[in-house]
This record gives structure tokens, C-alpha cells and sequence, in this order.
């Protein structure tokens, strides 16, 4: 089976995310930023897991295009989907899931959740670094992954691969 993760971010964190991904699960994996490379040959995909970090409420809007533009694509396929976010309470990380992932994507995919939220103050300019420090409390670079959350991810991936495989 061979596995798309398509992912944009904006300071690192998503793209931690679908290495981690992709180290854990089985068969041919590609990771690709859709924002660097947004073209997808879909006919040597048989599997998605999209992932994206919010900023400022939203994902990014090459991340909302390409997801308009293979939404067809999508949903032709076993799909999961992530956030990175740091937003505390449940509520808060429904809402930013809701606003990310149309309902159609999220109706179908096997998996909808933020995973963990990170701050890479490296790559961060001067007003995002302002930002954090007065909202997410941060002054330092920090990556806090959810491991049950991005253990729930590739187990449910992995059961989505093995039902495909037996019922192509």
C-alpha cells in the first residue's frame, strides 16, 4: 500500500508530525508539503493521513486550496486527519477541526484530532514570537505531541490499510 502524507506548516511542527508518521507505519510512505508541492499523482496513492498547524484560528490558505481542489480525491481513499494546535480545551480543538476540515472530509476520514502543538522560535519572526509569548504563555521552543493521540493515528491507519488490503 502506499500511503500520501500531505502536510503544510508554517514553523515545523506538522512536518515533525508526518516523519513521525511515517516512520511508524507499514508499506511505501511519501511525505509532501503541499504547499511546496502541491501536485499529487493519485493513481500511485492508495492511502491519506493530512495534516496541517493552525495559525491565528486558521490552517493555511494553500493548505484550504489544495484541499478543495483533491477533495474528490480524498474521498475516493482511507483519510485521517490531524492539527497541530495548541488550543486547551476540547471545545476549542473541535472548533479549529471544524473550521480546518470541511464536514464531507471529515465525515470520512477514520480519524480527526489535534495530535500536539510545538513553537520553534527560530523560525518565528519578531510579531509571531510577541504573540506566543503573550497567548501560549512560551518564551522558549517547545514540541508537546500528544503520544496516545498520534498512537490512535497510526493504529487506526494501519486497520484502515489491513480492511483495504483484504476488500480491495
Amino acid at each position: 500500500m502506499n500511503t500520501l502524507i500531505a502536510y503544510s506548516t508554517r514553523y515545523g511542527t506538522s512536518e515533525k508530525v508526518a516523519h513521525l508518521l511515517a516512520e511508524r507505519l507499514p508499506g511505501d510512505v511519501h511525505i509532501q508539503n503541499v504547499v511546496e508541492a502541491p501536485d499529487v499523482e493519485w493513481g500511485t496513492v492508495d492511502h491519506v493521513i493530512v495534516g496541517s498547524s493552525i495559525r491565528m484560528g486558521k490552517i493555511q490558505d494553500e493548505m484550504t486550496a489544495w484541499l478543495h481542489i483533491n477533495e474528490a480525491q480524498l474521498l475516493k481513499r482511507p483519510l485521517g486527519l490531524y492539527l497541530c494546535a495548541g488550543t486547551p480545551t476540547p471545545a476549542e480543538r473541535q472548533r479549529e477541526l471544524e473550521d480546518a476540515y470541511r464536514e464531507v472530509l471529515r465525515a470520512h476520514a477514520y480519524f480527526v484530532e489535534v495530535v500536539g502543538n510545538g513553537y520553534d522560535f527560530e523560525r518565528m519572526g519578531f510579531l509571531d514570537k510577541a504573540i506566543v509569548r503573550m497567548m501560549a504563555k512560551q518564551t522558549v521552543s517547545s514540541l508537546n505531541l500528544d503520544e496516545t493521540m498520534l498512537d490512535e493515528l497510526v493504529e487506526a491507519a494501519q486497520t484502515s490499510l489491513r480492511t483495504r488490503s483484504e476488500n480491495p
